[in-house]
């Protein structure tokens, strides 16, 4: 059996790079531990956590992973939502996640609310931007409290662009 040694792989052409199926090609990542208070049953955007990627190369996919550290202080129990989009609110990727909360079984740390891949290929050069949008499923008194815990919560958004 033959070895192949190498201590460096340069691309024949600039801007081609070396793609192997399977692979993730990078990773970027956003963490963010400051409070933000989504109220009411319309979707509000949790800016915090928008994340852009630029694709290094064509045809490949984009793995979002989303986990949003949260509570709700209400006495009574709400059903939230969750949205992923991708660029625009009218590019919603996957399905809408629900969650429910209460003050006697509040969640306090990170929920794990997206974790899918964007089904679109890209375009190596054109970025696009992931976003969260955050509701109450009712006009109820509670608010969703993101990085309630006096800023030591934090919640992220991960994107991975893997070659196809």
């Amino acid at each position: 059996m033959s070895k192949l040694f190498v201590d460096d792989i340069v691309e024949k052409t600039s801007g081609h790079g070396v793609v192997i199926p399977g692979h993730i090609l990078q990773v970027v990542n956003t963490i963010h531990g400051v409070n933000q208070t989504i109220s009411g049953a319309t979707p509000t955007e949790y800016t915090g956590i928008t994340t852009s990627i630029t694709p290094k190369a064509t045809g490949s996919k984009i793995y979002c992973m989303v986990n949003i550290a949260c509570g709700n202080n209400y006495a009574g129990g709400i059903w939230y939502s969750s949205r992923l989009y991708r660029d625009s609110t009218s590019n919603l990727l996957g399905t809408v996640h629900d969650f429910y909360m209460n003050a006697q079984y509040e969640y306090i740390g990170p929920r794990f609310l997206h974790n899918q891949i964007d089904p679109t290929t890209t375009t190596a050069g054109t970025a696009r931007t992931y976003k969260v949008y955050l509701n109450a499923e009712s006009n109820g008194s509670g608010s969703l409290h993101i990085n309630w815990s006096s800023n030591e919560s934090q919640s992220s958004m991960t994107l991975m662009e893997i070659a196809q």
